[in-house]
């Protein structure tokens, strides 16, 4: 079974160069989500992955986006061309697309299609009518949960993810939303890497670690809030992540000298953080929608620190976790205090068992060797 993989997303030291082409910090859960799902298909498959890389003419200082092609243990990325501005650029990527598609041998092929990108979904349906293959969905996130962006939005992406052959999503919501006609799918919550984190060499002394998206909607200033009301003056808080207001996170901790303000960092540093922490907090708040409609990723990443995660509720991650999760209701300050304070007060030996069973069981349902197990086995279904 061959596997075409249809994404933003690109090989992770390509990543951290690509990064640097950008004015604004990039948002990267697409690109780790869809990064390890490559890689963990990879290790039985031949995956091909056309990769449409973002592209801004306002806020990338690259004027093209040039085509390469990079082979990568089983993986081949094929990276198109991008150029031109919004009105132009979705004809030059089906061009570019189209020729990508010439260079694969589609025999005994599988697409496999992110759905919440236009120029994607868009592509993908392109493909399936030229080469009759079949086409299976990636569902990360309603389209209503993307910032900024218009009903007809939502609609466009819903209309062209329903005609797909099937569906791999991180929820049954998710999978009702776009599968309405009850097709083949497979509910698989996150991925999570098989390496053996080191922690990182310790300079900041004790601390909970909080790496994210830096958005007030995700809690950030909650947990600001929260810590900045804790009593113990032997603990620190580090904070890292993307998209933030760097003058309001600056203002925000500035009276509070236990407050560490890391910015971006690589995912192998964020690890690494994560697994010298006391405790990692996910401080996103919970609704009823994103409860149904997504899963807190950073929650099940913490997971595999081998330390204590807080996190706010999680219907699905609630019947794995329960047992070794502290969780945090709507993950209000006076309920982000109570779980820190709730760490603070644990036994030693208590707090490591927490965290050890945390990590075996996210390592036995999403590894990476896992995911694969389960992937190859939905897939092949479809190349009979």
């Amino acid at each position: 079974m061959k596997i075409i993989y249809l994404t933003t997303a690109i090989e992770t030291d390509d990543y951290k160069e690509f990064s640097k082409l950008w004015k604004t910090s990039l948002n990267p859960s697409n690109q780790n989500f869809h990064n390890k799902m490559i890689r963990a298909l990879a290790l039985t498959n031949q995956v091909d992955v056309i990769s449409i890389r973002p592209f801004s003419t306002r806020f990338c200082n690259a004027k093209v986006l040039p085509e390469e092609t990079k082979v990568e243990g089983n993986i081949i990325w094929h990276y198109i061309k991008v150029k031109g501005n919004k009105f132009t650029r979705p004809f030059v990527i089906r061009q570019e697309v189209a020729k990508a598609m010439k260079k694969i041998d589609i025999t005994d092929s599988i697409l496999v299609t992110d759905t919440i990108n236009p120029n994607i979904i868009k592509n993908a349906n392109l493909i399936v009518k030229k080469y009759d293959i079949p086409a299976v969905g990636v569902l990360t996130d309603s389209p209503s949960n993307i910032s900024n962006t218009p009903r007809s939005y939502t609609l466009y992406l819903l209309n062209q993810g329903k005609n797909l052959d099937g569906y791999i999503a991180l929820t049954e919501g998710l999978n009702d939303l776009f599968n309405e006609n009850d097709k083949p799918n497979i509910i698989l919550e996150g991925i999570v890497e098989d390496l053996e984190t080191k922690p990182v060499p310790n300079k900041y002394g004790k601390y909970f670690f909080f790496g994210g998206a830096l958005l007030e909607r995700y809690g950030v200033y909650n947990l600001i809030e929260a810590f900045n009301q804790l009593k113990a003056d032997d603990i620190n808080l580090l904070i890292c992540g993307h998209h933030g207001d760097d003058r309001r996170i600056k203002e925000a901790i500035k009276e509070n000298p236990r407050i560490f303000y890391l910015k971006t960092l690589p995912v192998k540093e964020v690890l690494q953080y994560e697994a010298s922490a006391f405790a990692n907090i996910n401080p996103r708040p919970y609704s009823q929608d994103l409860d149904r409609f997504s899963i807190p990723s950073k929650t099940i990443e913490y997971y595999t620190s081998g330390q204590p995660t807080i996190s706010a509720d999680s219907t699905k991650l609630n019947k794995y976790f329960n047992g070794c999760t502290i969780w945090c209701g709507y993950a209000k300050v006076e309920e982000l205090l109570a779980a820190m304070n709730k760490v603070i007060k644990m036994d030693e030996a208590k707090r490591i068992e927490m965290g050890q069973k945390a990590k075996i069981k996210a390592q036995e349902l999403y590894s990476l060797s896992s995911v694969n197990k389960k992937l190859s086995k939905f897939l092949a279904e479809f190349s009979k």
